[in-house]
């Protein structure tokens, strides 16, 4: 089974109102198109993450299992994908600290040193558009931008990968 392609960045039904795709359909969807091994991102949740993980391997599909995050009072997206048990306790950790702190209606979001703190076991892509990066150079501030990369190198070193967004 191979595929030139492999998702790393798919909100189920569990992202409520992001996503539509129920876990064993994306999973089969998965299987008809040969694909080795994808990732459920849901928005600052793990809720889908154990029947993800028994229906991708039922299948005989690699599960990825990750969060899209929310980081600062900016809110830019992070997507943190898990590659060890350390880093999903970690990821576990970051969702839980982003609730913890959120105040009542606020929406859940991370700093950079709650980042650092969790960083071991996880692989960081930048969030496109709506990460960091997109969002500062689309405001017309590459030194903002260059600035909030290396700190995002610091804490994730070879860990870290620049997400795009390929448009029509």
């Amino acid at each position: 089974m191979t595929a030139s392609f492999i998702h790393l960045h798919v909100h189920s039904a569990y992202s409520l109102a992001e996503g539509a795709i129920q876990i064993k359909t994306l999973v089969k969807k998965c299987h008809a198109l040969g694909m080795p091994a994808v990732a459920v991102t849901d928005t600052n949740n793990l809720f889908g993450a154990m029947e993800f993980a028994l229906e991708a391997s039922k299948e005989g599909i690699q599960p990825i299992i990750g969060a899209q995050v929310m980081l600062g009072e900016e809110e830019y997206q992070l997507v943190l994908l898990v590659q060890s048990e350390e880093g999903y306790k970690n990821l576990s950790a970051l969702i839980s600290n982003a609730y913890m702190n959120s105040e009542g209606t606020a929406k859940p979001t991370l700093s950079l040193e709650h980042l650092q703190k969790h960083k071991e076991g996880l692989i960081c892509l930048t969030g496109a558009l709506k990460g960091p990066i997109g969002q500062l150079l689309l405001s017309h501030r590459a030194e903002e931008a260059e600035t909030f990369l290396l700190k995002l190198k610091a804490i994730y070193g070879d860990r870290l990968y620049i997400e795009l967004q390929r448009h029509g």
